[in-house]
């Protein structure tokens, strides 16, 4: 009787850590999805394109420490010759890009953030960095969604437009 209450706690204490992280995970997924629904609201029907991202400002893209590889997440869509993009996080953090003078450019896989692959958006003032929201993993399990070279090669395309 004793080895089997040893092993039940043994178990106990070796499973309960990883539930208790996937259950975390699945808590901020399921809350980041509920909020980027709103923002796909309020997305003008007009949009030439729409995506739901992560982001990373500035700096924080390359800092090794840190809780999450991405500070928040929002919707990214084109509407005429601007890229604009609202968060989930902070109204402030909002921001509007013209596609005739923004850099947009192929980051990858950026080992600091994981196994996931990256694009920059420039503006002379401040970096700006996306990735596909792919839900409570950090790989896009969903073939029906959308792949972070699908918007970056959307954006050089629209951008093509205007130059």
């Amino acid at each position: 009787m004793d080895n089997i209450l040893s092993l039940l706690s043994s178990l106990l204490c070796c499973f309960l850590p990883f539930a208790l992280i996937f259950g975390i995970a699945f808590w901020a997924s399921k809350s980041r999805e509920k909020k980027q629904n709103a923002l796909l609201a309020q997305v003008p029907p007009n949009a030439e394109f729409k995506a739901v991202l992560r982001y990373n400002f500035g700096n924080q893209q390359s800092k090794f420490f840190k809780m999450k590889a991405f500070q928040g997440s929002g919707v990214l869509y084109v509407l005429d010759d601007k890229i604009h993009y609202i968060t989930t996080n902070n109204p402030d953090d909002n921001f509007i890009f013209d596609l005739k003078t923004s850099q947009i450019n192929w980051i990858g896989v950026n080992l600091t953030n994981g196994l996931l692959e990256w694009f920059q958006l420039k503006n002379g003032e401040k970096d700006y960095y996306f990735n596909v929201e792919t839900g409570i993993f950090i790989f896009n399990t969903n073939s029906k969604k959308m792949k972070t070279t699908q918007v970056f090669n959307y954006l050089k395309e629209a951008q093509k437009k205007y130059q």
